[in-house]
């Protein structure tokens, strides 16, 4: 279930029908996305993204600094795509590059 409902979710984000990909984020447990670094980073960053897109910035803002804490943690759990789209998420919402994910986290 999660992986289908995880890759269901990215293509709906990518095709531009955000409010279908929050239904899917919504439907996913904690167990479903946490199983790994990799599956904690992606979903934590497409649901940032999601949030984002939908002009939910504070929630974005959460779930961006939970994927920018995955890959300051371990270095190459998302390709370089997702790095990027992180990375440029990251600045949208006010944060430098070089700003760690559990700082913005723990100041929340």
């Amino acid at each position: 279930l999660h992986c289908s409902t995880m890759s269901q979710g990215v293509r709906a984000y990518h095709s531009g029908l955000h409010t279908r990909a929050m239904s899917y984020w919504l439907e996913m447990q904690e167990g479903d996305w946490a199983r790994s670094p990799h599956s904690r980073a992606r979903y934590a960053l497409y649901r940032g993204l999601t949030h984002l897109s939908l002009g939910d910035e504070e929630s974005a803002q959460r779930w961006l600094a939970e994927a920018k804490d995955v890959t300051d943690r371990q270095q190459g759990v998302l390709d370089d795509e997702d790095m990027g789209r992180l990375l440029v998420a990251w600045r949208v919402i006010g944060h430098e590059p070089g700003t760690w994910g559990r700082d913005v986290l723990e100041s929340r």
